[in-house]
């Protein structure tokens, strides 16, 4: 019988077989981990980013739904709602974000093509954004390029 467990206990792996092994799989799980951890970072302050371009697009449509084409006001009065002109909201749009502080990690923005008066009443205003995620963003845009982000905001001014 002793004989029989010499030879089971031959085939089992000896401890100085095992040294290390377990390091590799700690630190490649703690490598993992931190990967995880970096891009649930980065991908928070790129949503962070996003609505806070929202904002400013919000403000913006706000600023340009004031905004009223006075060719029309003197041709038919003001009646029940601002006439508005593509170009009244794409210029109080620019101004307005040019006011704006831009947010951390977002590098610029500007008033992208589609902003203007929809539909004579309601001002239309997209902006296009260019973010950095804040964790390794150097690197990452030097690899992949920076995030452009690109959100659209409408606002109607009624009179009365």
């Amino acid at each position: 019988m002793s004989g029989r467990l010499h030879a089971m206990a031959s085939r089992l792996p000896r401890r100085e077989d095992d040294h290390g092994r377990v390091v590799l799989l700690i630190a490649g799980l703690f490598a993992v981990l931190g990967m995880l951890i970096v891009g649930g970072i980065n991908v928070t302050a790129l949503q962070l980013a996003r609505v806070h371009v929202l904002d400013a697009a919000d403000a913006a449509a706000a600023d340009a739904a004031d905004t009223i084409d006075e060719g029309a006001v003197y041709r038919g009065g003001l009646g029940g709602a601002l006439e508005l002109s593509d170009a009244g909201v794409q210029r109080t749009a620019a101004g307005s974000l040019a006011r704006q502080q831009l947010p951390d990690h977002v590098l610029g923005w500007q008033v992208a093509g589609g902003t203007g008066a929809a539909d004579s009443r309601t001002a239309a205003v997209r902006v296009t954004a260019v973010v950095r995620p804040p964790i390794l963003g150097g690197l990452l845009s030097g690899v992949f390029g920076d995030v452009h982000v690109s959100v659209q905001s409408r606002a109607r001014a009624d009179v009365g």
